[in-house]
Parts: C-alpha cells; sequence; structure tokens
C-alpha cells in the first residue's frame, strides 16, 4: 500500500504532461495552418515577394503536411493524458504519452517514463473497479 501511495502523484503528472505537451502541439498545428494560408494569399499576389513562384507551393505543401500530421498525436495525447489524470485505462495513457514524445521529446519523455512508474496505480483502480458491485 505504501508503494502505491508513493507512485500515485507520478500518474497525475504524467497525465498533466501529456495534455500540456497535446494542447501545445494542437497550436502548434493551428500555427502552421495559419502560416501555410498567408503563404497561399502570399503565392496569390506575387508583387510582394522576391521568392521563385515554383517554390511557395512547396512550402505551402510541407507546411499542411506537417499540421495534419502532428495533430492526430496531439489528440491522442489530450485523451491519453485525460486518462492518465482519471487513471482510467493504462493503454492510452500510455499511447498518449508516446505522442507526446511525438509531440516533445523532453516533456513526452518525462510524461512517459511517470506513466510507467505510476503502472500499479492504474491496475489497483482497474481491479476496484471490476470488484465493487455496480
Amino acid at each position: 500500500m505504501a508503494n502505491s501511495s508513493s507512485t500515485r502523484w507520478m500518474s497525475v503528472a504524467g497525465g498533466i504532461l501529456s495534455v500540456v505537451v497535446g494542447v501545445f502541439g494542437f497550436f502548434t498545428c493551428l500555427t502552421l495552418g495559419i502560416v501555410a494560408s498567408v503563404l497561399q494569399a502570399i503565392k496569390d499576389n506575387p508583387a510582394y515577394y522576391d521568392l521563385d513562384p515554383e517554390a511557395i507551393p512547396a512550402f505551402i505543401a510541407v507546411f499542411w503536411v506537417v499540421s495534419i500530421f502532428m495533430l492526430i498525436p496531439s489528440i491522442i495525447s489530450v485523451i491519453g493524458g485525460i486518462f492518465a489524470i482519471k487513471r482510467n485505462k493504462w493503454g492510452w495513457a500510455l499511447a498518449g504519452s508516446i505522442c507526446a514524445v511525438l509531440c516533445s521529446n523532453i516533456l513526452g519523455v518525462v510524461a512517459l517514463v511517470f506513466i510507467i512508474m505510476g503502472k500499479k496505480e492504474f491496475s489497483e483502480q482497474g481491479d476496484k473497479a471490476i470488484d465493487s458491485p455496480a
């Protein structure tokens, strides 16, 4: 029992870090989308730039692709972080922290370590939920 109370904060801290990383990742996706939209507007008015007109569509495509591929891990990171805070589903919490590593290396690794070290808290709560009458 002393072991589970000493790791109780780890799952919550990992969940909070996972949610924070996911929210920052979402705002990064939003920013990349805005930059791509601005580049599209600049492409339509060639008098405002001195770049090669054929290079701008490549930049626009790169910004949109990175934005879309970063959006999915950001969403999963937030969902997994919520499950980690609730200490409800360890698999989702683990998936969220792994996606947090994809969004932000340092904070994501810390979230992943906390979720893995706090696994006992998830299994105990799962056992209580199964054993308790509904």
